[in-house]
């Protein structure tokens, strides 16, 4: 081989290797920005209101609001808020709740801030799971779940997993649902093939030990959309058409490959999360008539 084309194999492959660690960096931002958590506005939670935890991985205390007294009713309603939500957003529910005969609880999970980032949901189910079973050692026999986006995508994993769960579910109620991450990242970022295969490219980065903390994960994780079978629970979805960061084409597909009873309500104009600050009422008629 003669020198002209040893510098230029040599070139080629620096070539190569400084586009693949700017391939790995792009990929890395993109999953910190997707894994970011920021501040949410301080919620004063309402009289009726009781304090309670249950602990996290690292033996942290989760916080959650329950009304009724803990063990004055067999329903309950759990719900979970979305990423950079407190767990009091949607407090003002509970009554109309209650005259259901559910007892409420408001849930927190881990990623929240002063947290810096979550972690995709991997981590997070057992959380919600272990609010079940606090559920379940305070008197509820059946629950209502309910979900806004990456509070959504926890409930939904937690039926994805095997095995009974420690109390019997009623009706599922997802608002604004994240249920697939590559759909997901590929919708902030415009949709389309480069979309997808930037989602792609995010979620087996964070599968790689030594790039997944290049992502700002602790360890690696395996993340795959979450797939319910057998459930036979009635399922409402409802989701903002003018959603900019979870796309409404996932929640159609959720709706469809639901073996119970299930519907999805389009809402017109409302920004992520905020399906039911423009029509309150009407969110809670369709909620009636689900649980």
């Amino acid at each position: 081989m003669s020198r002209r084309t040893r510098r230029g194999a040599a070139t080629a492959v620096g070539i190569t290797v400084g586009l693949a660690a700017t391939a790995v960096g792009a990929l890395a931002f993109v999953a910190r920005r997707a894994a970011a958590l920021y501040p949410a506005p301080a919620t004063e939670p309402a009289p009726m209101l009781q304090r309670v935890a249950v602990p996290d991985a690292a033996g942290q205390d989760l916080p959650g609001w329950v009304t009724p007294a803990v063990g004055a009713g067999t329903r309950w309603a759990v719900a979970l808020p979305g990423l950079g939500s407190h767990p009091l957003r949607h407090q003002e529910i509970a009554p109309a709740l209650a005259e259901h005969g559910l007892t409420c609880l408001f849930a927190a999970h881990s990623a929240r801030w002063p947290a810096r980032r979550h972690g995709f949901g991997e981590r997070e189910t057992d959380e919600a799971l272990a609010w079940l079973r606090f559920a379940a050692a305070s008197g509820a026999q059946e629950v209502v779940l309910f979900g806004w986006s990456f509070g959504a995508l926890l409930w939904l994993r937690v039926l994805d997993r095997a095995g009974p769960l420690p109390v019997a579910v009623r009706a599922v109620v997802l608002t604004g649902p994240l249920t697939d991450w590559v759909q997901t990242i590929a919708h902030g970022v415009g949709g389309g093939r480069l979309g997808r295969a930037l989602g792609h490219g995010v979620l087996a980065l964070l599968a790689v030990p030594g790039l997944a903390r290049l992502a700002g994960q602790p360890v690696p994780l395996r993340v795959r959309p979450p797939v319910v079978t057998g459930a036979t629970m009635p399922l409402l979805v409802v989701h903002s058409a003018a959603d900019r960061t979870v796309p409404l084409a996932t929640s159609r597909a959720l709706v469809r490959a639901w073996s119970g009873p299930a519907r999805l309500r389009v809402v017109a104009g409302a920004r992520h999360g905020g399906e039911r600050d423009g029509d309150p009422n009407g969110w809670l008629d369709d909620v009636s008539t689900t649980v």
